[in-house]
């Protein structure tokens, strides 16, 4: 596909483009945003580099795309309902989505579209990892496949959020400090979604699940499914299907959660890193 209003480079590897020629903070036309949407959904992970964007900026470049949604364990930012921060200070170990997964799958209706936004980043390692869920689910065998459709997941938040779960066992909520909310009523909920989703705009099937939003199978025990969830996060994290972002301040990312699996590198204890996030609210997965 050819653009008029954009550059789209997608040498950065199996997954993603980085997007130039855009000054996302300014008035946007249809045209360039309908050919950033399209770039998205063609690459499902774009990246742009210099963009001077305040909360409120942020959030509107983000509602170009839909709704914009809340996350229920972290507080926004003052300056606007719908970004929130997420901080990992120097004397802290644990980083904030530090394993592979989708954000937010756990919900009824999963965000379509994350944009996170680097304020502050260290000067070596925080890098972020992004694997092609739809690329690896093509790859798989003919008679996984066939086994794999014909299964619903039971997804909650509470392997994380809950009383026993990963952030509430530390303070700060994964260190992100005073921003993490814990809502136990919201963790302990289940909702049903299939492990392997058909993207609502593009059709294209990928995987969906993993141990840490996906508690078990569909009339499976936990210790019965966790096998399937291993297998297929690591199939999809190959080398073939992911691709490696080294943060600048002001670079943004926008990633498509029905189709792209992203994990945070925790290598750089000791120094501090601060990024704003939005998501946009997206279908009930099908």
């Amino acid at each position: 596909m050819s653009y008029r209003f954009i550059d789209v480079d997608p040498s950065i590897g199996p997954v993603g483009a980085l997007i130039s020629g855009v000054d996302l903070a300014g008035q946007l036309t249809e045209d360039i945003v309908g050919e950033i949407h399209s770039a998205w959904l063609k690459h499902r992970v774009l990246f742009f580099r210099d963009q001077k964007l305040n909360p409120a900026k942020q959030a509107a470049f983000a509602s170009q795309f839909g709704e914009l949604d809340v996350y229920p364990f972290v507080k926004a930012v003052d300056a606007h309902p719908n970004v929130i921060p997420i901080i990992k200070e120097p004397d802290a170990k644990m980083n904030f989505g530090g394993a592979w997964h989708t954000d937010t799958s756990y919900s009824l209706q999963p965000p379509k579209a994350t944009l996170l936004q680097a304020i502050e980043v260290p000067d070596v390692g925080g890098d972020t990892l992004f694997a092609d869920a739809s690329l690896a689910y093509q790859e798989l065998s003919d008679g996984m496949k066939q086994m794999l459709e014909g299964l619903t997941g039971v997804y909650s938040a509470k392997m994380v959020h809950g009383g026993k779960g990963a952030y509430t066992s530390v303070a700060g909520g994964g260190n992100i400090g005073d921003a993490y909310s814990e809502d136990k009523e919201t963790a302990a909920v289940e909702v049903e979604h299939p492990l392997i989703r058909t993207h609502d705009e593009t059709g294209a099937k990928s995987i969906y699940c993993n141990k840490f939003h996906t508690h078990r199978i569909k009339g499976w025990t936990r210790e019965e499914s966790l096998p399937i969830f291993d297998f297929l996060v690591k199939h999809l994290i190959q080398s073939r299907f992911v691709s490696r972002f080294k943060w600048q301040v002001d670079s943004l990312a926008m990633w498509d959660n029905r189709c792209v699996f992203h994990n945070p590198m925790n290598d750089y204890q000791g120094k501090r890193r601060h990024m704003h996030r939005v998501i946009v609210q997206g279908a009930i997965p099908i």
